[in-house]
């Protein structure tokens, strides 16, 4: 009975010069090697737009896209033309304190800034989906519904309301929690952590 590792062989490679299969992608012969799919690729995308996230606390990114074409993202943090907090610091901090829940945040989140920046000739687009690296909000979720978003995919949970999945599933929007192991091994692979958890005392 063969290994595992000569099950996996390409027919087409014992016939082919070695010098010529070294300048190939050698995990690409392997039989197990899979495409990622255009959700995969959505993922690695709305973590990489996370990245240009102005919050000191959460890296937030969100695409928008209908059959499979993007058609906006947005990332959150202080609007355009106001401070970095990076520079001025965190508008949530008073006396060294960070004061939540007290409308003091100068951010607007990723979701609605991938529906401020979708153009007009979307407008009629209907069944548009949602990728989000973290699971939204429940004022993000009501914009999600008004903009007639069919289908939210996120990433990582995040610290909500519990009624938020079930607030958007009663008004017709579908709510899924999206992993693959191509995903899984790229966000490994590069280290990716949206709420800073690496960096919290234990």
């Amino acid at each position: 009975m063969g290994t595992s590792t000569e099950k996996q062989v390409l027919s087409w490679l014992p016939d082919t010069e070695e010098k010529v299969v070294k300048r190939m992608f050698q995990y690409k012969l392997d039989r197990s090697y899979v495409r990622p799919i255009p959700l995969d690729i959505f993922a690695q995308q709305a973590i990489v737009v996370s990245k240009r996230s102005t919050c000191l606390f959460y890296e937030v990114g969100a695409l928008i896209f209908h059959n499979d074409i993007v058609l906006s993202s947005g990332y959150n943090g202080a609007a355009r033309g106001d401070v970095d907090p990076r520079m001025e610091g965190c508008a949530r901090i008073v006396d060294g304190k960070i004061e939540e829940g007290k409308g003091l945040c100068r951010g607007s989140h990723a979701e609605l800034n991938a529906i401020g920046n979708l153009s007009a000739g979307t407008m009629s687009l209907q069944n548009l989906q949602m990728m989000i690296t973290l699971h939204p909000c429940n004022g993000c979720a009501k914009q999600i519904v008004n903009k007639g978003i069919k289908k939210v995919y996120y990433i990582w949970e995040y610290g909500r309301e519990e009624s938020v999945s079930e607030y958007l599933k009663r008004l017709n929007v579908e709510v899924v929690q999206y992993n693959s192991t191509f995903l899984k091994h790229w966000i490994d692979r590069n280290g990716y952590d949206p709420v800073g958890l690496r960096h919290h005392e234990p």
